[in-house]
Formats: C-alpha cells, structure tokens, sequence
C-alpha cells in the first residue's frame, strides 16, 4: 500500500514538473525576442532605449535587446544579414542599400527634420543665415549630412556656397565645436550633440538657423527591417510597432521617467544635460512616427549617386503598419490618458 502511494506521489510530480516546464516554453514563445540596433547613442535614437527601460516592450510581449552597433553602412548590412531584427539610424545608407538592390525598408522615423543646425560664438553678432556672407563656417565633411543641410540653408537664403560663404571640413563634431569656441571660424554646423555646447554657455543658435524652421526637409533616424522579415512575420512587425508608439508616447508625456532612463543611455551625462536634449527632441517627435515623402524626397535630392533619381519615397517605406495603428484608435487613446 505505501508502496502504491509513494509511486502516485511520483506520478503527480514527474506531472507537475511537465507541466511546468510546458507553461515556461509556452511563455518564452510568447514573448518574442527582438533584438534593435542603433548606430549612435544620440538623441533621436533613443526611443527605442526608453521603450525598453520604461517596460513598455515587456508589456507588449516582446523581449527586446537594444544595443550600440556603430557605422551605418556596417549597421545595415547587419539586418541584411538576419543578425538584427530592427535598425535605427540615419536613412543615407537604407537608401542606398534599397538603390542598389537590398530589401530594407523603413518602417517609422524620429523626426521628419534633420537634427543639424548653425552655431555662433556667444559674442557673435550675427543674427541670421544671410549675415554668413563673406564669413567663414566649419562643416565635419564635405558631403555629410551638415554640409549638404548648410548649403541648401545658404541657396535658400540667396548666397552662393563657396562663392559667398567660405565652408571648411574640420574632421569631426568635436574639432568643430572646438574651432569655433576657440574663433577660429565664424559659424560651425553641427547635429544635436552641438547642443551640449549650447546647454554650457560656449555657443549659441542662429535664430531660425535649424532644418525645421528653413523648412529643408529631411529625416532623423529611421526605424528599419527587411521585406522578407515582414513577409515572414507581420503580426511580430505589428506588435512591434504598437510597442515603439507607446515609447513615443512615454517619451513625450512622462519627461521625468525618460530623462531617467536617458541618463543611462547617455553614461556620463548629468540630469541637465540629458534634459536640455530631451526637450529639444520632443518638441521634433510625431505622435505618430510616420516617415513623410518630403523628407525622404528631400534625403534623395540631396543623394549623389544617381541612381537615385530613378527612385520615389514610397519605394523604401512600408507605412501599412502604422496606417493601420492610426485607424485602431490606438495613438488617440493613449493621448487620452492623463499626461504626467
């Protein structure tokens, strides 16, 4: 008889332990793992980052790994290679890689704006694009996005590039930012990290001298994956997706949950800094993260390659994910939510 009973107790627990182990497998599978690439820790790429910490891909079932891989071109070829479920950065690269015959497609953006913008010393009298004639203005390189933004800033103003405004390539970020605090060229071009000088005191903005209120169109980074994934996988795309605009709601509504989480994107930096950048991005971010033909008209004009001319914008986007977000009602009930 206790023979009978201790087999039983054996039975029933080899059981409850198959069963386990059953519901743990099942979980796993429910929650995807996802993993998202960004080619910078910049500002306009961080919404993935804060999505992540603020537990929101969690909440859609997704296990998301958010990691630094840098260089655009090695970032793309990294989701072309499978390795890379998702990637986030400038759509220079996308769009070439898709002109050539590659299948990434973009799927959302930051900004429809490029982050670039024209700096002054703080003693500089200068006060708008045209007052630039005849100075002398430091660029990274020649045919970065800084260089290309500046002269299309300086033909729409009415002065000739080169002619009127003499452009010098400095290197880097860094060695821009330190010719002009040092005066060694009257007016620097740089993307957002620029704003970091900005937040200390050593440089200020040209009024009006940013890509939103030139109205050069352009995209901020953009949020990537391949044809044959989505093929593969639409639901996991959608859920996807769903994730990321409630990180964009986080992000815009809760300032003090993301600069928390900003700070540990940003190693290093202190809560000033990461929040003078936060609300610089905010006031740029769509509810809705759709990537519009402008901008990307806009990044193809300004492309040398010329196959580009061959190309529209809707042949590098798949907006049906977002469409369709937009029809739910999703965006417009969380924007019914109280902000915090």
């Amino acid at each position: 008889m206790e023979r009978s009973r201790t087999k039983v107790i054996l039975i029933l627990s080899a059981a409850l332990i198959l069963l386990s182990f059953t519901y743990e497998r099942a979980a796993a599978q429910a929650r995807r793992k996802v993993l998202v690439a960004y080619v910078a820790p910049s500002i306009t790429q961080s919404i993935p980052w804060v999505t992540k910490e603020a537990g929101i891909f969690a909440k859609h079932g997704i296990d998301a790994d958010v990691v630094l891989l840098t260089g655009s071109p090695r970032l793309i070829q990294t989701l072309l290679a499978g390795d890379i479920d998702y990637a986030v950065g400038g759509v220079a690269s996308v769009l070439r890689a898709r002109m050539h015959g590659a299948d990434p497609v973009i799927l959302a953006t930051t900004a429809n704006y490029s982050s670039q913008r024209i700096l002054l010393r703080p003693d500089s009298p200068i006060q708008r694009v045209q007052d630039l004639k005849g100075k002398t203005v430091g660029v990274t390189q020649y045919g970065s996005q800084g260089d290309t933004f500046f002269r299309d800033a300086l033909k729409r103003s009415g002065l000739k590039p080169d002619a009127e405004v003499t452009i010098i390539q400095l290197g880097g970020t860094p060695q821009v930012g330190a010719a002009l605090v040092a005066g060694r060229i009257d007016a620097a071009v740089t993307g957002e990290s620029g704003l970091l000088l900005v937040q200390q005191g050593r440089v200020k903005q040209l009024p009006g001298g940013n890509a939103k209120d030139l109205k050069i169109a352009g995209s901020g980074a953009t949020i990537n994956a391949t044809r044959r994934s989505i093929e593969r996988d639409r639901e996991a795309v959608m859920k996807f997706l769903r994730a990321y605009v409630e990180g964009v709601y986080y992000f815009k509504t809760n300032r003090e949950g993301s600069v928390r989480a900003l700070q540990k994107y940003f190693r290093g930096a202190t809560a000033e800094q990461v929040a003078f950048l936060y609300e610089d991005q905010r006031a740029l971010t769509d509810s809705l993260p759709l990537p519009a033909d402008e901008a990307i008209q806009g990044e193809l004009d300004r492309e040398t390659d010329p196959n580009a001319k061959s190309f529209k914008p809707g042949d590098f986007m798949d907006l049906s994910f977002l469409r369709e977000i937009e029809r739910s009602g999703f965006v417009n009930q969380l924007y019914a939510k109280p902000s915090r």
